[in-house]
């Protein structure tokens, strides 16, 4: 009896690191809060970059990154008018743990431009 309460216990710790365990990074979501669709969207990042087509207004996109270096994130896209819209974000840094919300807006004037929720 003791060494099935033992294979039970063991199995049990076992599953407890599983669920438990999960790698460090940064979750980035761009949501879209502009009346228009936003294209060729792109997030660089230290090390990599990742990348959509299509963002509908109102619609958002998630991605989880892994900085391999500090740096800052930059997000481009093209919006209707065809001219690519750039800015710098936050700066990342190798294992961190963080979710961004990358808000892509536009004003009464309908110049784009981006805050982030951290």
């Amino acid at each position: 009896m003791n060494s099935k309460l033992a294979i039970i216990f063991v199995l049990g710790a076992i599953a407890a690191n599983i669920v438990a365990c999960r790698s460090r990074g940064v979750d980035v979501t761009i949501r879209n809060n502009g009346q228009n669709a936003i294209r060729n969207v792109e997030v660089d990042y230290p090390g990599a970059a990742f990348g959509i087509g299509t963002i509908a207004p109102g619609a958002s996109f998630s991605y989880r990154i892994k900085p391999l270096s500090r740096g800052e994130i930059t997000l481009s896209f093209e919006p209707e008018n065809g001219k690519t819209f750039k800015q710098k974000g936050p700066t990342v840094m190798p294992n961190q743990d963080a979710r961004l919300v990358m808000l892509v807006e536009q004003d009464a004037t309908k110049q784009w431009h981006m805050r982030v929720e951290q």
